[in-house]
């Protein structure tokens, strides 16, 4: 078995996509100015990578033939298949308000609907897998994301601004009401209530953000202000659009991770990043979006608690020279490496199964038999039984691994 391999992978188009920040890293061209969103990198059925060296043969289908050597005993052994996805994500427009369920979550959920008989593609499906799919983005440009509930106080405050709305003012004193003996209690009586509202009470409520937003003298803050009006114009008459006033607006700077546990609320806004997540497609929504939403199976997998977002820098490089981001799960860890002409690192042998993408600049992978290179936008797998391997060059790579 060879040491690495260079990987051909898909590109995703959702409307949410972007016709530039893809095809700009990857250097191809986009006449039809494409939504490009997302560029999956692994062995996902959905959008499996695939071997060049190797007559473009799926990875998926590389790893099951082969799934000892490229997985190694413990992965296989503990999941039988690559745990992790690895993706480029590209956020033109606002992706949906959305969770993903626990562990536990998603193997009950899996085993309710495929004894409903609901097909596994159809899209009023739930729950496509029976894996939970927490996750981390890290900022390639400057990225913006909603995630995690504010203070039932703040979210009160907030909301005071609209003045005496029907259907908002008994929700908020309901709310109010309840916070005095549960601040779980509260989040969770305000969003089932938020999402709930009569149709006109909604669009009231759509209405008076735009003038509210306008004006410097609310108590909201400049992005509240900025991506209240920006969702209210794009997702007219969606409840969703307001969400920046009852969930934390986090603006990452580049090489700025966040990450999103199961059960958390979040949203991508804006920008161009990479993500790391367990190989799960399991995604509850709550609003900003045309796709299926389920309200009660979203109020049961949302863990109603207050959370600041917790902005990640990388660690300070491990003994190899590697940058991780510290997340809990052990599908998956985001790492990164900076090279110049007096660096390199040496990845040792049983380190895979990895890939390493480049994010800039030009890097040589070598084990004393072959030799790889790869520049802006090009990955390579490293399977688990890969000799030792040198990475030379000038740039950046980011490390997708297990947590060891």
């Amino acid at each position: 078995m060879k040491s690495f391999y260079k990987l051909s992978n898909q590109i995703r188009d959702y409307s949410w996509g972007d016709s530039h920040y893809i095809p700009d890293f990857l250097r191809v061209e986009n006449p039809e100015e494409k939504p490009f969103a997302e560029m999956w990198m692994g062995a996902h059925p959905l959008a499996p990578s695939r071997l060049e060296e190797m007559d473009s043969l799926n990875l998926s289908e590389f790893i099951s033939t082969h799934e000892i050597d490229t997985l190694g005993p413990d992965i296989s052994r503990d999941y039988g298949r690559l745990p992790y996805l690895f993706k480029l994500l590209a956020a033109g427009e606002s992706l949906s308000i959305q969770a993903h369920p626990s562990k536990e979550m998603a193997e009950e959920g899996y085993r309710r609907e495929d004894g409903a008989g609901i097909p596994r593609d159809a899209p009023e499906r739930n729950y496509r897998d029976d894996n939970h799919k927490p996750e981390i983005i890290m900022a390639i440009t400057d990225f913006t994301a909603m995630i995690g509930f504010r203070k039932p106080d703040d979210i009160l405050k907030s909301f005071s601004e609209f003045g005496q709305i029907e259907g908002l003012t008994e929700l908020l004193h309901r709310v109010e009401d309840v916070g005095r003996i549960s601040s779980s209690d509260a989040l969770r009586a305000f969003f089932e209530g938020i999402l709930t509202l009569e149709e006109q009470a909604t669009q009231n409520l759509l209405n008076s953000a735009c003038d509210i937003a306008r004006e410097d003298r609310s108590c909201w803050d400049s992005l509240q202000r900025q991506w209240v009006s920006q969702l209210v114009s794009s997702f007219p008459g969606d409840i969703g659009a307001l969400a920046p006033l009852f969930l934390h607006v986090a603006v990452l700077h580049p090489g700025e991770a966040l990450y999103q546990p199961a059960r958390a609320l979040h949203a991508y806004l804006e920008g161009f990043g990479l993500e790391l997540m367990a190989n799960s497609d399991n995604v509850l929504r709550g609003g900003l979006t045309k796709k299926h939403i389920d309200i009660p199976e979203l109020m049961n997998v949302l863990k109603f608690e207050s959370s600041s977002p917790g902005i990640l820098k990388p660690d300070m490089p491990d003994s190899i020279g590697i940058r991780h981001f510290k997340t809990p799960p052990r599908e998956f860890s985001l790492g990164l490496a900076d090279f110049d002409t007096d660096q390199s690192i040496n990845i040792p042998v049983g380190s895979g199964p990895e890939i390493v993408l480049v994010l800039e600049g030009e890097l040589l992978l070598q084990d004393g038999v072959s030799e790889l290179i790869l520049r802006r936008g090009e990955s390579a797998f490293i399977p688990w039984k890969a000799a030792s391997i040198k990475i030379t060059g000038s740039g950046r790579g980011a490390f997708a691994g297990v947590n060891r």
